[in-house]
């Protein structure tokens, strides 16, 4: 791209995307989404804003690039994948990026929740070669470079926001096994960062100190939908409707507890690991009053600090949206009593999640493990429905109809039930004569000897015969 046309799209995006009022906040549009920047000081306390940027088309072709998967816990199709893509590094400078995505991935996913949620998560880092080193703007305005992802500083005006082009980025990513969130970064050591809403995707530069604790805050906007809670101190008041993030509000403690709104189950809770006590606290998305935020400082306030418990409730629910409880369960067949079934469960770091195995939507005493054995239990002939309920019961969540709605999950199978298996002539009884009909059956090729129900007749069904004659159980 030409210094003139990169230099014409700068101005465009600074005329379109000023620093945004309560009010034009509050506004959605499927054309353009938001984009959250932050500035540090020494400390790590940040100030900064969010401007609307253009929503880009990011189911463009993949341009193929090689890629190393850093962190594999399991199937991507059940998994956060993160994905990251480097900008400016040359052919030569590829050495750098995966000494650079090595050292930012180590960090990631230290701080809580994530350290909870470890294995719902996969990295992989994509090589992206630029035919130029560095990015636009750095380290000052004007500085123009040739590179894969078009990324660079001054975007929207705003020199430490660090944009790139979203469509670009993700057709890189897609040569990973799966893409839920890109994480791309900027071959540089000047600070800078963003967080895109609404294309899931947080930008950073590679090398500066505190590149890590950036792509984990800006992951709190892009995966979390968390808004930032720090203001100015420049005595100005919010104006704008409820904010939608669960860690900002214009309703008071009394106002927030009298209507069961936003985090009122977490008031005066202190927890180590977490920013807190929780209460309302006023000054919060960029006002210094008429809005609260959930605790004193938080990450989403400054870098360097923990979460705070209402931006951790809305971080699982998040990654609950994308992962499910259930990794593997008994095929999807009708049973006929004499199955012993299994359920996979993903499991945290910490705590373990719950099973129930129920009949018709009635709880099964003491059936609680991975396993259940069907053909134990007392059953009715006629229609059943067998189902397996897992549940996340994280005291991250306090919330019970998120748990319910996305932390739990459901799996069920269709029983008919017409006596024990075994019963080969029906006569409700399980002796020598159901053994003699069975191997007539079988001699006989009869589809009622495929006591697997796989569809063939053959010497797994007299295996299968035999488990039934002798436990009642299939094994």
């Amino acid at each position: 791209m030409s210094r003139t046309t990169r230099m014409a799209r700068l101005c465009i995006a600074g005329l379109v995307v000023a620093l945004l009022s309560p009010a034009a906040l509050a506004q959605t549009s499927p054309d353009t989404e938001l984009v959250y920047y932050d500035v540090p000081d020494e400390a790590g306390r940040l100030s900064g804003g969010v401007i609307r940027l253009p929503m880009p088309n990011r189911d463009g072709l993949t341009i193929a690039a090689p890629f190393r998967t850093l962190v594999y816990r399991g199937d991507p199709a059940n998994r956060v994948d993160l994905v990251f893509v480097g900008d400016g590094y040359t052919a030569d400078e590829l050495e750098q990026y995966a000494i650079d995505v090595d050292t930012l991935s180590v960090g990631l996913l230290a701080d809580e929740p994530y350290a909870t949620y470890l294995p719902y998560f996969n990295l992989h880092a994509v090589e992206v070669v630029s035919p130029e080193s560095g990015v636009d703007h750095d380290p000052t305005f004007g500085i123009y470079k040739d590179t894969a992802l078009d990324m660079g500083f001054w975007c929207g005006n705003i020199e430490r926001l660090l944009c790139v082009d979203v469509g670009k980025a993700y057709a890189h990513a897609n040569n990973a096994p799966d893409v839920d969130q890109v994480l791309a970064i900027a071959n540089s050591s000047k600070y800078g960062g963003a967080g895109y809403s609404g294309s899931e995707l947080a930008t950073s530069s590679s090398r500066n100190s505190w590149a890590p604790e950036v792509l984990i805050h800006e992951l709190g906007h892009s995966l979390g939908n968390l808004a930032d809670e720090y203001h100015y101190g420049d005595g100005t008041t919010y104006s704008g409707n409820e904010p939608r993030a669960v860690n900002a509000s214009t309703l008071t403690r009394p106002e927030m507890e009298a209507q069961e709104r936003k985090w009122f189950r977490w008031m005066d809770v202190s927890r180590a690991g977490f920013d807190g006590p929780i209460d309302t606290y006023e000054g919060a998305v960029y006002k210094q009053y008429g809005v609260y935020r959930p605790s004193p400082n938080s990450k989403m306030n400054a870098l360097g600090r923990p979460f705070n418990l209402p931006s951790a409730e809305g971080t699982v629910v998040e990654i609950y949206k994308i992962v499910r409880p259930i990794e593997n369960a008994s095929p999807d067949a009708t049973l006929h009593g004499g199955e012993r079934l299994f359920v996979e469960v993903l499991q945290p770091i910490g705590h373990d999640l719950e099973i129930q195995w129920l009949i018709n939507d009635v709880p099964i005493v003491g059936a609680t493990e991975t396993e259940f054995a069907l053909c134990e239990q007392p059953i009715e002939d006629g229609m059943h429905v067998v189902t397996v309920r897992v549940i996340d019961p994280t005291d991250m969540v306090r919330n019970e109809a998120l748990r319910d709605q996305y932390l739990t999950q459901d799996y069920s199978w269709f029983l008919v039930y017409s006596g024990p298996p075994a019963d080969f002539n029906d006569d409700g009884t399980v002796n020598t004569v159901d053994f003699l009909a069975f191997l007539n059956a079988w001699v006989a090729g009869d589809s009622s000897a495929d006591m697997n129900h796989d569809g063939e007749v053959n010497t797994l069904d007299v295996l299968g015969f035999l488990s039934l004659y002798t436990s009642g159980c299939l094994s």
